[in-house]
């Protein structure tokens, strides 16, 4: 489940409520390039995240936070705290490493991330504007909550709703819900933006002893 959640993956001040009908359709384009200008002007950042997956199925939430760092182009590293799990992306390949299982599953970059999966932008693969449709769906004197529907394939991909920070232009919320129903929740807080990242950190080598498993390529 956190593997598919993190592909599909991997978030107005009230003087305009009143007129919000006609606000929005003008405002959206202006978000979305504001957004995707806050990202393109950032070449990787540090952040501690918390996440909740809801099964449609089960009816079960269970959480997990840890920390995460981006950097530009297409490199990515997430460190869950419990139960520990680690995801690496180099931008050729990327690792999902279970200690408890212990295996790996390695993927090539480019089959695990295209231009519309939720993460795509933050890594520099994707464009907001060109890969989704946003919606204005909520806002507050602090944020806007924007609903990104995939140009291509929505309803094998599904939804993404980010809540941005109306003052920094930050994501400090994604929600995906895929087409079965199942919903994740990531949100972020103390994002660093000027925080050193060693190229290190994107780098994978399986412990002694861990099995690891090749995706096989998509047909």
């Amino acid at each position: 489940m956190v593997l598919s959640s993190i592909l599909i993956l991997l978030v107005f001040c009230s003087s305009f409520i009143i007129h919000r009908s006609s606000f929005a359709a003008a405002a959206v384009p202006d978000i979305v390039q504001r957004l995707q200008a806050r990202y393109d002007s950032t070449q990787g950042f540090r952040a501690d995240f918390t996440q909740e997956v809801e099964s449609a199925t089960l009816g079960q939430k269970v959480e997990s936070h840890g920390t995460v760092v981006f950097k530009k182009p297409g490199r990515m590293r997430w460190e869950f705290a419990e139960p520990p799990q680690t995801l690496v992306s180099d931008g050729k390949f990327f690792w999902f490493y279970q200690p408890a299982e212990k295996q790996v599953l390695k993927t090539p970059f480019q089959q695990a991330f295209s231009s519309t999966t939720p993460a795509s932008f933050l890594l520099g693969v994707g464009r907001l504007d060109q890969d989704f449709t946003a919606a204005l769906i909520g806002e507050t004197a602090d944020s806007y909550q924007l609903r990104l529907t995939p140009k291509k394939d929505p309803e094998a991909i599904g939804l993404l709703d980010l809540v941005v920070s109306a003052k920094t232009f930050d994501i400090v919320q994604t929600t995906v819900t895929d087409p079965l129903g199942n919903v994740t929740r990531l949100q972020f807080s103390n994002i660093d933006r000027k925080a050193s990242l060693d190229d290190a950190l994107f780098h994978f080598t399986a412990p002694p002893g861990v099995d690891v498993i090749e995706a096989m390529p998509a047909s």
